[in-house]
């Protein structure tokens, strides 16, 4: 990750970018939610908890603390609710005063409150002696906070904080205030539930709902908290300004004596090398480390190189690096420079030459905002490309950086895909990209159009890169239900299908995996299409319907494979026989059986032999099928005749062809792909009697 990384800080430096220089040390707070908000405790100058309010969601994401130590902070940290229950019926009765659907029962929630089930144990306690007082003192030694207005409430705040007393240690009388930190807080929260104010703010501070089948131990629950004081005049500690000053100073301290005779790995004097490296907090995949070398692991000392020495980075390398990191994965560059692959996985993507006006190169590739689904891939990439030779005029000189970070568990981040393309290639890609998605046959879908009772006719559609792998490791059952998913191909599988020049050495592996998950996809689809039906394709794994096609196509493009030939070929006449096998069948049933189709039609019921042993399955097909065609023959006269015999034309013109061809015993995957792709396709129109007018 550091080397990527280095070469977007270059990128930044060519650009002109400065991104903004946070010390390692401040980091931010836990990511808030409506179930678990940050709090804000206000402080009094008498020690009291004068407030305590939720903080807006947007203020937190500006909001820091200072975190010298795992877990130790100030002035945000966390802390545990004051008591906690187990009780089902209390947790219950808890839930309902929480939701406002009942009024508190104050004394009956007091008869809970007791000793014994007082959540704070001996290390909250030893918590509270570093985060209120040790930290703070440490914070004035570190920083001026003298004369500084935008920085006047935390210090405040700090001279306040390091009066409370402490069971840790021998209490000042002079200096202490009467109650601890514990007995302020509970004594504002007993006061805002008795006057019924803000009664779901307090309850989960005050009561933790743990679990019986839990050791109290690991069920204490964690409450975030970031204090301030409530008689600031132009500035809280809970600002902007604040957070920014207190950034300013302790980064200022850092610079003093910043000289080196070594240098580290990438050039730069080698100053605290042996400290840990910072955390990025990014987005969904929550903090990441830059990297991580534990002395413990046996592999370190395979070369005798262990912890920093193994690889040198100094303290600007790191914050080069680190504000690299934090500049790319900015929330408000989602879609341009990183957006979402998978559930934990990020990408990147971004010129070497960075543009003033942004490029969506992440949306490109499929790594969308929420908010773009209605979004093509033809549009996407016509705009990036516009915007790329608007950069440089050879774009054969200008590099596109792309990698993709996952997070493989709560301390673990992976680089998983790292590629660097010509964008010249990304013009030429885009192009093979359509044209393989549109080397299938003419297929057309009834859907519902999400208007209640209305259905359109719809085409398959091109993918996204990463799509791809989202579509292959989906497993479908004949059914057309898909309830699991495989992990045989990598999300940015699709972007390396996309840009590589030589994709025959894993095109096969793909077809194999679409094969084998999406055959009950494709046969189901078939089937329902066939029988005259409608399907879903609005929401979730619905929408793979429209794109499974397309993959298939762009596989057998990549492998060399063109419509305008196996639409000439056996296993696709196969396909197409068996579809106008089902056809027939579909409507035989129409106008003998009062439309009352069989779960299966006859082409559906051979088509995985089909795709085994195509020999076979015809010879049976052509035993299964002598009672509609025998119909057919006697039925042209009827209303529905002009169908009929336009069936029975298109059953001999295709006899006619596959007698002239050699049928393989056995298909391979490529010719698998082929049969599919004919058991979908549309028959070719005929003035008003074709299929899809008629049928």
């Amino acid at each position: 990750m550091l080397n990527e990384l280095c070469q977007l800080a270059a990128a930044l430096d060519s650009a002109g970018i400065a991104p903004k220089e946070w010390h390692p040390q401040l980091k931010l707070l836990p990511k808030a939610t409506d179930k678990k908000p940050c709090y804000r405790i206000s402080i009094a100058e008498n020690g009291a908890v004068n407030s305590l309010d939720t903080i807006n969601e947007n203020l937190i994401t500006i909001l820091r603390k200072w975190e010298p130590s795992n877990g130790n902070s100030f002035p945000g940290f966390n802390i545990q609710p004051l008591y906690r229950i187990i009780d089902e019926e209390q947790k219950k009765q808890l839930k309902a005063w929480r939701d406002g659907k009942q009024t508190v029962d104050v004394t009956l929630l007091k008869s809970w409150c007791n000793e014994s089930n007082d959540n704070w144990d001996k290390k909250i306690a030893a918590k509270l002696v570093k985060c209120l007082k040790e930290i703070p003192q440490k914070l004035l030694g570190i920083i001026n906070l003298e004369g500084l207005p935008d920085i006047l409430a935390l210090q405040t705040l700090i001279r306040r904080v390091i009066r409370f007393p402490h069971v840790m240690e021998e209490i000042d009388l002079i200096a202490s205030y009467e109650k601890s930190f514990q007995e302020a807080l509970e004594a504002r929260l007993w006061t805002m539930i008795e006057q019924r104010e803000s009664v779901k703010t307090a309850l989960p501070v005050l009561v933790h709902a743990g679990s019986i089948d839990k050791n109290p131990k690991n069920d204490r629950g964690s409450v975030s908290v970031f204090l301030d004081i409530s008689d600031w005049r132009n500035y809280s500690v809970a600002s902007k300004d604040c957070i920014e000053r207190v950034n300013i100073e302790m980064t200022k301290g850092r610079r003093i004596g910043d000289t080196s005779k070594s240098i580290d790995a990438f050039g730069n004097p080698a100053l605290e090398c042996e400290d840990k490296l910072p955390s990025v907090r990014l987005p969904i995949i929550a903090d990441v480390k830059l990297r991580a070398m534990n002395s413990e692991s046996s592999c370190q000392h395979r070369y005798r190189t262990i912890n920093a020495i193994s690889f040198p980075i100094g303290k600007e390398s790191r914050k080069r690096v680190k504000g690299a990191l934090e500049w790319l994965g900015d929330e408000t560059r989602e879609g341009e420079t990183w957006g979402r692959a998978d559930a934990k996985e990020l990408l990147f993507a971004y010129p070497e030459t960075l543009p003033k006006i942004p490029l969506k190169l992440a949306s490109c590739f499929g790594a969308k905002k929420t908010d773009d689904t209605g979004a093509r891939f033809a549009n996407a990439a016509r705009d990036v490309i516009r915007g790329l030779k608007g950069l440089s005029k050879d774009l054969n000189k200008m590099e596109l950086r792309v990698f993709s970070l996952k997070k493989m568990d709560k301390a673990r981040t992976k680089v998983v895909f790292h590629r660097n393309y010509t964008a010249q290639r990304l013009v030429v890609a885009a192009q093979e990209w359509e044209r393989g998605c549109a080397n299938i046959p003419e297929i057309h879908f009834r859907a519902w159009s999400g208007k209640k009772g209305e259905w359109v006719m719809v085409e398959p559609k091109i993918p996204f890169p990463l799509q791809v792998a989202s579509c292959l490791n989906r497993v479908w059952k004949q059914d057309g239900t898909t309830e699991c998913e495989t992990h045989a191909v990598i999300s940015a599988q699709g972007i390396e299908l996309l840009l590589d020049e030589q994709p025959k050495r894993f095109v096969p592996h793909l077809l194999a995996v679409l094969l084998q998950n999406g055959k009950g996809l494709l046969l189901s689809l078939a089937h329902v299409q066939h029988k005259g039906e409608i399907i879903s394709v609005i929401n979730g794994y619905d929408a793979h319907k429209l794109l499974v096609p397309s993959i298939l196509g762009l596989l057998l493009h990549k492998l060399g494979v063109r419509k305008e030939s196996y639409m000439n070929n056996a296993p696709f006449l196969v396909g197409k026989m068996l579809k106008l096998a089902d056809e027939l069948h579909a409507l035989y049933c129409k106008e003998m059986r009062d439309n009352k189709l069989p779960p299966q039609l006859v082409g559906n019921t051979l088509m995985t032999a089909a795709l085994d042993s195509p020999v076979q399955a015809l010879s049976q097909l052509a035993l299964r099928i002598k009672p509609y065609y025998g119909w057919a023959q006697t039925f042209r006269g009827a209303e529905s005749g002009k169908l009929v015999g336009y069936f029975i034309g298109l059953f001999g013109d295709t006899a006619s062809q596959l007698a002239k061809l050699e049928l393989p015993s056995r298909f391979n995957d490529a010719e698998r792909a082929q049969l599919l792709l004919g058991y979908l396709a549309a028959h070719p129109k005929k003035g008003d009697t074709s299929l899809l007018e008629n049928n």
